[in-house]
This record gives C-alpha cells, structure tokens and sequence, in this order.
C-alpha cells in the first residue's frame, strides 16, 4: 500500500490506514489549516508579483486542489446536519376530505 491513500490528509496527520480512523481529536482541523495556509499562499503567489510569472502555472492548479478539497470536507461536515434538519421538515400534508353527509 503507499503512503497516498484515498482517505489521506494533506498533512499527512492520516494516511495509509483508513481502517483505522482518525488519528487524533484535532487531525481535520490541522487538515483545514493547511488546506486554507495552501490556499491562501497559493493566490497570494497568484495576485502578486512577488514571483516569476512562471510559477503562475503551478500555484494556479494547487490553489484548484485546495480549494476543491476544502469544499468536499465542508460538504462532509454539513451532511449530517443537513440531512438530521430534512428530517425533520414535514413531508407532506395530510389531506382530510369531508364525509358524504347521510
């Protein structure tokens, strides 16, 4: 098995066991901080001058990474709360039609 495993962090808190789990309380924190220090240095490169035009090419898809890994864990931690709060959204409404009278 290598070391890059689908369900590896990029900073590598979590990598080549996804049977184990996560390895601490504070490992996808981490992960969103070095996504987001990515990210942000990334653009910064990007926007500014402070380097050659040249790296352009190789900040602009980092930045795409990041910032698309950074969407997929947010949608992770928001699909629990989203699908406990559409359960509890009323489905439909009860029809209740009037009795022929006798």
């Amino acid at each position: 098995m290598s070391a890059l495993t689908p369900d590896c962090d990029p900073d590598m808190s979590h990598c080549g066991q996804p049977w184990q789990g996560k390895s601490g309380p504070g490992a996808s924190i981490l992960s969103v901080a070095v996504l987001l220090t990515i990210l942000g240095v990334s653009l910064a490169v990007v926007a500014t001058r402070a380097v050659s035009d040249a790296f352009d090419f190789a900040a602009v898809p980092i930045a795409l990474m990041a910032a698309v890994s950074l969407v997929r864990r947010v949608a992770r931690s928001a699909a629990p709360v989203v699908k406990a709060a559409s359960a509890r959204v009323p489905r439909g409404v009860a029809v209740r039609r009037s009795q022929p009278a006798a």
